[in-house]
């Protein structure tokens, strides 16, 4: 056995409508500690039980780091108008000025979808005859994140966006945004390449913009 690489399992990118949900996604089998020995004695081992200390559990790492593999569900991430980011009213930082407050909740059809692929990756896992296997996803919602996305729309209309087709802000002309920012959902995937290619647009669009001094 060898560390395992990440592939990504397409096939569930478009879930069929008649589930009664909308989502889909990929599925990316990786390795629990991203193949790092340390992470995985510190973190990722404790998922299956067994020994914690001593000889054992050197002996459990060894035969359990290169055993292991995680499938990852990388799911829709519907856009909601509740979700913001926004200056807290009351909280302040060192400085004095006012922190950020982020507001995210999970539409209930990106909850579905999670579940979907929860149970789909164990009926994977088991037809590959694997053992101790250890599922969850967060059925109250995400408390945490992984990939900042959204809230700085790409638009014509001030009203209903941030940024408009040049990645420039309507309202502070000289800024450009070329983050994850203007994704309004999230890419069923990882986003770095496509927030690279954003990048790289707005790197072009602000170069001709300084050359005809519009910057």
């Amino acid at each position: 056995k060898s560390i395992p690489a990440t592939r990504v399992v397409h096939d569930f990118y478009e879930l069929d409508p008649g589930l009664g949900f909308y989502g889909g996604g990929g599925i990316d089998g990786r390795h629990p500690s991203a193949g790092t020995p340390m992470e995985f004695a510190l973190g990722a081992s404790g998922s299956f039980g067994g020994p914690s200390w001593g000889a054992d559990f050197k002996d459990s790492l060894a035969s359990r780091f290169s055993h292991s593999a995680a499938f990852d569900g990388h799911t829709t991430s519907l856009p909601l108008a509740t979700n913001n980011v926004t200056l807290d009213p009351t909280h302040k930082d060192n400085f004095g000025r006012p922190t950020i407050r982020c507001t995210y909740m999970d539409h209930p059809d990106d909850l579905a979808t999670m579940e979907w692929f929860m149970n789909k990756s164990v009926e994977l896992m088991e037809a590959v005859g694997a053992q101790n296997i250890s599922a969850s996803y967060p059925s109250e919602g995400q408390s945490g994140n992984v990939h900042l996305l959204g809230t700085c729309r790409m638009g014509d209309d001030p009203n209903t966006s941030v940024i408009n087709s040049s990645h420039r802000a309507h309202d502070v002309p000289n800024l450009f945004l070329c983050d994850g920012s203007s994704l309004v959902t999230s890419s069923r995937g990882q986003p770095t390449m496509t927030i690279m290619a954003l990048a790289f647009r707005a790197a072009d669009l602000i170069d001709q913009a300084a050359q005809r001094n519009q910057i």
